[in-house]
């Protein structure tokens, strides 16, 4: 999102990324040419005092208009640097992504209040910023409970589709990092009740994360080693999406959930869990796909996998849907020209 968005603004802006760590590595991400590109040569273990020194001297040097946190751990020292610019947070996870992700799968009362503790840290800490910028409703409804300053800028569709799947093939895909917020165990046990029907059909997962030794013995133990493969990460997903028929998420919780928006502007009917936040604002119920309204509901996963496997009219008219309310809504150009506004308004407001 961070390449797709800076190449785009480096059109009408001079835009420049900092980096902490990454030295000479290759971004993994194309980047236009325009795009100046900084790393503060730090290592993963340095300290928070050189991390906020190194920055300060950055920013003191360069003198940047207007700089744009992406709610790492710069933001925890980036708003009391006074080098003149605006500052702004860009959230790309739910206000509470402590307590529905970072918990884990084994809560305890500990946990839990240290959970609690990073999201009042982070609410109290995001407040001193000119601006939060949010990717979902439902997080905007949640942060204005604390500040004004939270606006709405969804992420935009950042691949180019080329082609349309015929939603004719036997086989859904699933994108995502294999993790516990991904949610890939409970879309494992759905897929074991979708076997039992429809043992012709195959779900492709393809990510990579801690727990694929996890997953993959899941699979295993369920027998399914015939009907689910983790195809690992590849950098170009975008030609994988038209070969499928339609996309299953199983997230406990999501910022927006951008593999959503990718998967329908190749058009492909969308199923996820109604989780926070973000997938009910990009799937309409019945329409370009299906929202399960539980999270964890098993056997309601399980069952619209079945409906879209089993009517591929319904696939048909669902993904023409998908790919509509994708263009329409969440076009890169309409929200590159939110953020061009933006930065206009902090420019006027300076002159």
């Amino acid at each position: 999102m961070l390449s797709v968005c800076a190449s785009s603004l480096s059109k009408t802006f001079d835009v420049s990324i900092l980096t902490l760590y990454q030295r000479n590595q290759i971004y993994y991400f194309p980047l236009s040419p325009s795009v100046h590109r900084f790393d503060l040569d730090l290592e993963k273990a340095s300290s928070m005092r050189l991390l906020k020194t190194k920055l300060s001297d950055f920013l003191m040097q360069h003198q940047f208009d207007i700089v744009v946190s992406l709610g790492g751990i710069d933001m925890y020292y980036l708003h009391s640097i006074k080098d003149g610019s605006k500052k702004i947070v860009w959230f790309h996870f739910a206000i509470d992504i402590a307590k529905t992700t970072w918990i884990g799968p084994n809560p305890t009362l500990k946990k839990k209040i240290k959970a609690q503790l990073q999201t009042w840290q982070r609410i109290y800490i995001a407040r001193k910023f000119n601006r939060i910028i949010l990717i979902s409703k439902a997080d905007l409804v949640q942060w204005r409970k604390y500040t004004r300053k939270g606006i709405l800028i969804y992420n935009p569709v950042t691949i180019q589709n080329q082609f349309v799947s015929k939603r004719n093939s036997k086989s859904v895909i699933s994108v995502g990092r294999l993790d516990f917020q991904k949610g890939y165990d409970y879309l494992i046990k759905a897929w074991a009740l979708v076997a039992q029907k429809h043992p012709d059909w195959h779900l492709d997962i393809y990510g990579e994360g801690d727990l694929r030794g996890l997953l993959q013995e899941q699979i295993d133990t369920l027998k399914l080693t015939e009907t689910i493969t983790l195809c690992g990460r590849i950098p170009n997903i975008e030609e994988k999406y038209p070969q499928y028929s339609f996309f299953v998420m199983s997230s406990r919780a999501e910022g927006l959930g951008l593999v959503l928006l990718e998967a329908a502007s190749c058009g492909l009917p969308l199923i996820s869990y109604d989780c926070p936040s973000g997938p009910s604002e990009i799937i309409q119920d019945g329409k370009n796909g299906f929202l399960v309204e539980r999270v964890g509901d098993i056997s309601g996963l399980a069952n619209a996998i079945n409906q879209l496997i089993e009517h591929h009219d319904l696939r048909n008219q669902m993904g023409d849907n998908a790919l509509q309310i994708a263009e329409e809504t969440f076009s890169l150009k309409t929200i590159v020209q939110q953020w061009i506004d933006l930065f206009n308004q902090f420019n006027d407001a300076k002159n």
